[in-house]
C-alpha cells in the first residue's frame, strides 16, 4: 500500500551524501527540501544531480523543493551555543560585542519598544524588552532554550515591512530555474504580489517551477484566500507561524488554512516540528503521532521533516515513522462535506464517484496542467491516481499531489488504444480495469476539439498489445 500523503525531507549534514539520499528514498521521501539559508550554489547543484541519478537507478519518481531564505531576522554575531534560563539578562544591540549579539536587521531595533516580547529559534525562547538605549535592548528570558547563530528571531507586536524577496533569493530563484528545481518555497509572504514576483523572476529565467507559498505571517493570514489563489502551493510553517501568530492558535490556523486550499485543489503542506524528539532519539513520541495522524486527517496533502532528516540522529527511521502514520491515518480520510463540485470539476468529480460504483483498480487521468489530477485528488478516491502526461516537466510535480501514485509521461498517440497501451507499459502495471479520465486528447483524435470524458477499461484482447 502506497502512503497517499507525501514525504518531504530536509537534508542537511546527516542525510547529504549519496548513501543517505539512496536510503530516504528506500524508506519513502517523495519531495527532497533543500534549505537555501545553507550552502552554496555549487553544493546545491551537486545535490540536486545525487538526488536525480539516484532516483533514476531506483526508478522512482522524486521531486525537488528548493526553499529560499526570504527576509527572515536571525541572530548575528553570536560565536557560540548560548544555552539560557528563565530569568536571564541578555543584550541585543546593532552592532554585536562580546557582551551582545545583533541580528540581520539591526535596524528594526529603533522601533521596539520596553515590554514588547520576542521570540528567537522558531518559538522556542521567548523574551521581554526591559530597557531600551543608545542602539540596544536588554532582554529578559521567559522561556529557556538555546540561542546560536542564524537562529530566526520573530517580532509579533511590530508591523514589519520587508519585502518578501532579498537580493539572495533572487540570485537563488534564478538558479533554482536554471537547475530545473520542481518547486520553489517563498518565506515570509504577505501578499499575492509576491507570487507574482516570484513566479516572473522565475519565468524570466527559464523556469516554469510550482510556487509554494510559506505562511508565517500574520499578513498573510488576513490575505489568505488571494494568496492560496495565486499560488501552486501552501505551506503551513508552524515554527513562524506559531510564533507571530500565537501559539495555541497554531491548530485552528493549521486546519483552517489547509480546508481552504482543499476547497481550491491546492497541493497543501504541514510542516514543522512534525517529529522533534526523534532527532535525538530513535521513537517518537505519542503526541507526535497524533500530530502526524491530525494533519492527515484535516486533509494536508504533505508531511515535512525539518531538523529530523537534516541534523538528527536517525533520519531514515523518522521518515519510516511518518510512513506508517500515513498509511495507519488514511484509511479514514473523508472528502469534506462542503466541498461541492463546480462545472469545471464535474468530470474528476464523476470519476471519483464512478470509481466506488464499478469494479476498477485505479483512476488514470490525462492532465496538461496538473489542473485533472488536483481534482480527482481534491475528491480524495479511495483508488489510487495515475497521472499521464505529455509534459516531462509535469512529472515530478504531481509528487506533491495526495493519493497520486506515480506520474508517466507519452508524447505522443493516435488512439485511446494506444495512450492505454503505452501508460500500461511504462507504468508496469497490470490491472484488471480501471477508469481513465481525460481533459484533451490531442487533435490527433479529436480533431483539436476539447473532449472531456470518462470511460472505463476492461483490460481484455482489446486493450492488449
Amino acid at each position: 500500500m502506497h502512503p497517499k500523503v507525501k514525504i518531504v525531507a530536509t537534508l542537511g549534514p546527516s542525510t547529504n551524501s549519496r548513501e543517505s539520499i539512496g536510503r530516504l528514498i528506500e524508506a519513502g521521501v517523495n519531495i527532497f527540501r533543500l534549505n537555501f539559508s545553507y550552502g552554496t550554489h555549487d553544493e546545491h547543484m551537486e545535490t540536486i544531480f545525487n538526488i536525480r541519478s539516484i532516483a533514476d537507478e531506483k526508478g522512482r519518481l522524486v521531486a525537488v523543493l528548493q526553499d529560499i531564505c526570504g527576509p527572515k531576522i536571525r541572530i548575528k554575531g553570536l560565536n557560540r551555543r548560548m544555552k539560557v534560563e528563565r530569568g536571564d539578562r541578555l543584550v541585543m544591540a546593532k552592532t554585536a560585542s562580546e557582551q551582545a549579539f545583533s541580528i540581520t536587521h539591526p535596524e528594526l531595533i529603533e522601533s521596539m519598544h520596553v515590554g514588547e516580547e520576542l521570540f528567537f529559534a522558531d518559538g522556542t525562547v521567548h523574551v521581554r524588552i526591559t530597557g531600551k538605549e543608545d542602539g540596544r535592548v536588554d532582554l529578559e528570558v521567559l522561556t529557556p532554550g538555546t540561542l546560536a547563530e542564524g537562529k530566526g528571531v520573530n517580532i509579533p507586536d511590530s508591523r514589519i515591512d520587508l519585502s518578501a524577496l532579498t537580493d539572495k533569493d533572487r540570485e537563488d530563484l534564478r538558479f533554482g530555474a536554471k537547475a530545473g528545481v520542481d518547486f520553489v518555497a517563498v518565506s515570509f509572504v504577505s501578499s499575492r504580489e509576491d507570487i507574482k514576483e516570484a513566479r516572473k523572476i522565475v519565468g524570466e529565467a527559464g523556469g516554469d517551477t510550482w510556487i509554494i507559498a510559506k505562511i508565517e505571517r500574520k499578513s498573510a493570514l488576513e490575505r489568505i484566500d488571494s494568496i492560496i489563489e495565486a499560488s501552486d502551493a501552501v505551506m503551513v510553517a508552524r515554527g513562524d507561524l506559531g510564533a507571530e501568530a500565537g501559539l495555541f492558535r497554531v491548530p485552528l490556523l493549521q486546519k483552517e488554512i489547509i480546508k481552504k486550499c482543499n476547497a481550491k485543489a491546492k497541493p497543501v503542506i504541514t510542516a514543522t516540528q512534525m517529529l522533534t524528539s526523534m532527532v535525538n532519539s530513535p521513537y517518537p513520541t505519542r503526541a507526535e503521532v497524533s500530530d502526524i495522524a491530525n494533519a492527515v486527517l484535516d486533509g494536508t496533502d504533505a508531511v515535512m521533516l525539518s531538523d529530523e532528516t537534516a541534523v538528527g540522529k536517525y533520519p531514515e527511521k523518522a521518515v519510516e515513522v511518518l510512513k506508517e502514520t500515513i498509511l495507519q491515518t488514511q484509511q479514514y480520510c473523508r472528502v469534506p462535506s462542503d466541498i461541492e463540485p463546480g462545472s469545471r470539476e464535474a468530470f474528476p468529480h464523476a470519476a471519483v464517484e464512478m470509481s466506488k460504483l464499478v469494479p476498477c483498480d485505479f483512476v488514470a487521468a490525462l492532465t496538461l496542467s496538473g489542473y485533472t489530477v488536483r481534482h480527482l485528488s481534491r475528491f480524495r478516491p479511495q483508488k489510487p491516481i495515475y497521472a499521464i502526461t505529455p509534459d516531462r516537466s509535469l512529472l515530478k510535480k504531481c509528487t506533491i499531489v495526495w493519493g497520486v501514485n506515480s506520474c508517466v509521461c507519452i508524447e505522443e498517440f493516435e488512439s485511446e488504444k494506444e495512450l492505454t497501451s503505452k501508460f500500461l507499459k511504462a507504468a508496469k502495471i497490470e490491472p484488471s480495469a480501471f477508469l481513465l479520465v481525460t481533459g484533451y486528447l490531442g487533435e490527433k483524435i479529436f480533431q483539436g476539439k476539447s473532449v472531456r470524458y470518462i470511460n472505463r477499461c476492461d483490460l481484455d484482447s482489446r486493450w492488449k498489445s
